[in-house]
């Protein structure tokens, strides 16, 4: 007998559950901004971006945008001190933590936004001492606009977005998708100004060198262990791994191929969003498109998984539910390979194991997006004449 609980119970579970989780979260970042203050590798070298002499790109490479890089020049002299610094930094991920739950209530609901509450909460300490938590943020509410037919809105946040990881540039097709029944051309007009005012302001600070600088990861020629082809490679030959550009590599590979699969993912990640949106499927195409990108990418840090976590909720109010488990299913297996990382660079069997299926999973959850998206039914464009601009 299947029990099926009514719309109001489900609300009523889903509130309890985004207030246990969220004072999980409470207690997850005091941990972190005390953690914060100690030698921690990223915060280190972010406190480095923002304090180091000389420009930015020119006189030392960056492997953050723009956005992100000048933040850090910011926030580090106004902090002080290297302590003061990293709890500034976990007190601007609990502020986004907080900016992505209010983001999926106000666009879908409170299941969303409690689902991203529960699956995000044992994976929250490394969140809290990264920076995509930043343009997760950004997405999640200017997806939250556009679903709220306010695409003008989303066009800024896209942007915005982008200026701090590059990755939000995927959800820039929505703006062609007409929500009447032809195309809005304001949204259009309003990201390609944003865009040209961005990159103009990076290639002023940086130069085509620091697009290299960032596309590349600082020109790294290894496979990051976590990616599908390091992991694979770990599994066969452990002897060239070696810290590269900050992070742990293994393998050999050019610069052009980064770029290219950089590329090819970014092109799947636009039609899996575009399509998302046409068929009313929008969680899905978040989550298969970022999921093709970060299959495809060299560099598969386990904080990534924050790009897709949101995906969950959306693709869960939208009914896509065996989606949103795998997609809940990627983000719990990211936590344990993190966790298992150092087991992983002596070549555990486990730990490895954690990091191909982890990474299984993310092409399954790509393909299972993809054949959805592919052969759902589009949905007729809204004939609404008040809709916000």
């Amino acid at each position: 007998m299947t029990v099926t609980l009514s719309t109001s119970k489900r609300q009523r579970l889903a509130r309890w559950l985004l207030w246990i989780a969220l004072a999980v979260h409470v207690p997850v970042g005091v941990v972190a901004a005390v953690t914060s203050q100690r030698p921690h590798a990223d915060v280190d070298n972010y406190y480095d971006i923002g304090t180091r002499p000389g420009r930015p790109y020119r006189d030392f490479a960056v492997e953050f945008p723009l956005g992100t890089a000048q933040a850090f020049r910011v926030l580090a002299p106004m902090a002080g001190t290297r302590q003061h610094f990293g709890v500034s930094l976990v007190i601007i991920n609990v502020l986004a933590d907080l900016a992505i739950v209010a983001a999926l209530y106000w666009g879908w609901g409170i299941e969303a936004a409690a689902c991203w509450a529960v699956i995000t909460a044992p994976i929250l300490d490394l969140f809290f001492l990264r920076t995509d938590l930043w343009s997760t943020a950004i997405v999640t509410i200017a997806l939250a606009a556009w679903d709220r037919h306010r695409p003008s809105w989303a066009a800024v946040g896209f942007v915005a977005g982008a200026a701090f990881k590059l990755w939000p540039l995927t959800f820039l097709p929505l703006l062609i998708v007409p929500s009447r029944p032809r195309i809005r051309v304001a949204p259009v007009v309003t990201a390609a100004a944003a865009g040209m005012a961005v990159l103009g302001l990076w290639l002023w600070v940086a130069g085509p060198p620091g697009l290299y600088q960032v596309l590349t990861f600082r020109g790294a020629h290894g496979w990051e262990v976590e990616s599908t082809v390091g992991g694979v490679w770990m599994m066969f030959d452990r002897s060239s791994s070696r810290l590269e550009q900050g992070a742990w590599r293994v393998g050999t590979m050019n610069s052009p191929i980064s770029v290219s699969l950089f590329a090819l993912g970014t092109v799947i990640a636009m039609w899996m969003t575009w399509r998302g949106a046409r068929t009313g499927h929008l969680g899905a195409g978040w989550a298969g498109g970022i999921s093709a990108l970060l299959a495809l990418s060299a560099l598969l840090s386990p904080q990534f998984a924050c790009w897709f976590a949101p995906a969950a909720g959306v693709a869960l109010a939208e009914g896509d539910t065996r989606l949103a488990i795998m997609t809940a299913a990627a983000v719990f297996l990211t936590n344990l390979e993190f966790k298992s990382f150092v087991p992983l660079l002596r070549g555990d069997p486990g730990a490895l194991a954690l990091v191909l299926m982890r990474n299984l999973l993310l092409v399954l959850l790509a393909i299972d997006a993809a054949r959805l998206l592919a052969r759902a039914p589009l949905t007729p464009p809204a004939a609404s004449d008040h809709l916000t601009a």
